[in-house]
């Protein structure tokens, strides 16, 4: 009961606290969450927008997931682990989501394809792109049985391959290779661009794949960055973060987590290339917004706030 009434009161505070978009955060940086069970997703449900992409980075703990919404159609990246996948439903239902055009599994790990297959379930999926699953266990087993049970077939998609959703268009720019020795090189990099707006997924890509992408010439220069690999030492490299020019950087990561993700060098190099910074661990659930213009972000726990560049 008195976890109930947390939640309740945690809304209420939220609305209370206008918990509109924020296109220029104060200079401030995250501070510490209320204690307590948080409030994971907003009891309400929100009307379809028009004419603009919303990303939805999900708190799925230490992990990754993301819904891209564009004029009613729907994309997942990622789904978390597991035990997430409900979290993961109850927002698709909350959003009006019946049926995703477009599945991503960024690569064979549990806490980015764990989620897929009850997921799958419960939601009709047009298509599903994948990573080359370089090896098998039980998640790549589950999420490949959940696909035939949709009667469809996974698609591997090649470097300069495109999905149109709703006006955004998906453009896979890596990996380069799929003979890495780590899995996490082998992530799904794909930009997704709305009008003049760009965001990058990187999944779990590292250093050597960072490299290898940069060399091949591709574009990845966006506004918003997902972080690599949660925000790990081995991903974001300086060369990297050049070339993508970022403003804005949503790092996905749980509280307090055993591999201590963000990890401080990750954070210095994101701060010194003068990038916002947003973090679900500490700001839950984050959404972007952009009409093709501009861009701008919410979440849900309203005591936390970005760490922002003092120049901004």
């Amino acid at each position: 009961m008195i976890k109930h009434l947390y939640r309740l009161t945690a809304l209420l505070l939220c609305l209370l606290l206008l918990t509109g978009c924020v296109s220029s955060p104060a200079q401030t940086t995250a501070s510490t969450k209320p204690t307590g069970d948080k409030p994971i997703l907003p009891n309400i449900t929100l009307p379809a927008s028009k004419k603009e992409l919303k990303v939805h980075f999900i708190d799925v703990g230490q992990a990754d997931c993301a819904l891209l919404e564009c004029n009613g159609s729907f994309a997942l990246i990622d789904s978390g682990h597991p035990e997430t996948a409900r979290l993961v439903l109850a927002f698709l239902a909350q959003r009006g989501v019946k049926k995703l055009d477009l599945v991503v599994a960024s690569h064979p790990h549990g806490d980015h394809i764990g989620g897929l297959p009850e997921i799958m379930e419960r939601v009709k999926v047009d298509t599903v792109w994948s990573s080359a699953m370089t090896y098998y266990n039980s998640y790549v087993g589950e999420f490949q049985r959940a696909v035939t049970a949709q009667k469809l077939e996974v698609q591997y998609p090649r470097i300069g391959d495109t999905f149109e959703l709703g006006g955004a268009v998906l453009t896979v720019l890596g990996p380069v290779r799929t003979d890495y020795e780590d899995t996490n090189d082998v992530s799904l990099v794909i930009r997704v661009q709305y009008g003049d707006v760009r965001f990058l997924f990187t999944g779990d890509m590292e250093y050597a794949a960072e490299t290898d992408l940069l060399d091949s010439g591709a574009d990845v220069q966006a506004d918003v960055l997902k972080v690599g690999h949660h925000g790990s030492y081995s991903s974001s490299g300086y060369h990297f973060l050049r070339e993508v020019k970022a403003k804005y950087a949503v790092i996905s990561c749980g509280a307090a987590n055993e591999y201590g993700h963000p990890h401080d060098e990750t954070l210095s190099r994101l701060q010194d290339a003068e990038i916002t910074i947003y973090r679900t661990d500490r700001m839950y659930t984050i959404t972007a917004t952009t009409d093709g213009e501009s861009i701008s972000f919410d979440w849900i726990n309203r005591y936390a706030r970005p760490w922002v560049p003092k120049a901004a």
